[in-house]
């Protein structure tokens, strides 16, 4: 299932966007405001948090850092589909077809594209979702939103259609749902040492059986055909009775039949083990990762800061650095939408 995968899920939603103008809204030029504006204008002041250096150090938190959960959130508008040029063609055709007069000759014409009929609202996540099926993840997702910034998610989605019936976790989670579209390339990067495939080998043995089965099964087929065409054409006793329900007729049709089932059993079952999700990766979620990167950040300091010291010194500060640290516990730790932990305290 590529929306749900080694226990994240990977949500994509889009939310049709109303195009009417907003009622009772006009400045002081008489000008009314649409949808599509006003969203682009609430997504444009919607906290992000200090995600770089660049941003002040008071920088308002984004909404999303209210709860452990979100890996990764955006928000677009996606008002139309690219376009991506013309479809080209061989020339010589072209040609050929231009001097017959037909539509693929003209190189001029206007070829069909692709147009939306209400722009969308893009929301995509990457949230936790350890030890809950795809569902339940979902919906817990959605109740953690919805507990955590519903002014916020009202404010963006009132402009989209549908979400005027949403007040609790249930309806927003019902609104999802109805709106979200299948992840099918999901991204999942925290299996550092790679995932032992140890469990992969009896699903693959099952395709493989299969598969022969079916090539042998396409084989047999083709031989009587030939066989029994041979026979025909030579006036030659086929190998095999000619009467009873697998008579020549019929095991040239069971054949083929046969070795066609067996296929696509085959493919019903790999097709299946790689829609298995893979197992959730050692210390894959958000707090985990968090602390990860706090002590990422504080031991490259603690690095810097040692170099020329004696052994009895270094000891002594990577004393005080475990203690300080406490990399086996869940705090100190960096802060959900925060690019930097606060700077350690610095002895001479």
């Amino acid at each position: 299932m590529p929306n749900f995968d080694g226990g994240h899920y990977f949500l994509t939603v889009l939310a049709p966007v109303r195009t009417e103008p907003l009622p009772d809204f006009k400045d002081q030029e008489g000008y009314t405001r649409s949808h599509p504006t006003a969203l682009a204008q609430r997504l444009a002041l919607l906290p992000t948090g200090r995600q770089s250096d660049g941003l002040p150090s008071d920088a308002w938190p984004s909404p999303f850092s209210r709860n452990t959960l979100n890996h990764f959130t955006r928000f677009a508008i996606i008002e139309d589909p690219h376009f991506n040029g013309r479809v080209s063609g061989d020339a010589l055709v072209t040609a050929v077809a231009g001097a017959l007069n037909l539509k693929s000759g003209q190189p001029l014409r206007a070829q069909p594209d692709d147009r939306l009929t209400t722009p969308f609202l893009l929301f995509a996540a990457d949230f936790d979702a350890q030890g809950l099926s795809a569902a339940e993840g979902l919906r817990a997702y959605a109740t953690a939103l919805w507990t955590t910034m519903a002014n916020e998610l009202t404010s963006v989605f009132a402009h989209c259609y549908g979400f005027e019936k949403v007040d609790s976790a249930d309806t927003f989670h019902d609104y999802l749902r109805k709106c979200q579209i299948e992840t099918t390339r999901p991204f999942n990067d925290y299996w550092a040492d790679g995932l032992k495939a140890g469990n992969m080998w009896p699903a693959l043995g099952v395709f493989g059986l299969a598969a022969a089965m079916s090539v042998i099964g396409l084989g047999a087929w083709l031989l009587a055909l030939t066989v029994f065409g041979g026979g025909k054409l030579l006036d030659m006793q086929p190998l095999w009775p000619q009467s009873g329900p697998f008579g020549a007729i019929g095991w040239l049709v069971a054949l083929p039949i046969a070795a066609w089932l067996i296929g696509f059993i085959g493919l019903k079952l790999l097709d299946r083990f790689g829609s298995t999700p893979f197992p959730t990766a050692p210390d894959s979620d958000l707090p985990s990762v968090l602390k990860g990167l706090f002590l990422q950040q504080h031991f490259t300091h603690l690095a810097i800061d040692v170099q020329g010291l004696d052994d009895a010194a270094l000891h002594a500060r990577f004393g005080a650095f475990l203690s300080a640290t406490h990399p086996s516990g869940a705090e100190p730790s960096l802060k959900p939408g925060a690019i930097h932990a606060i700077p350690p305290e610095r002895t001479p």
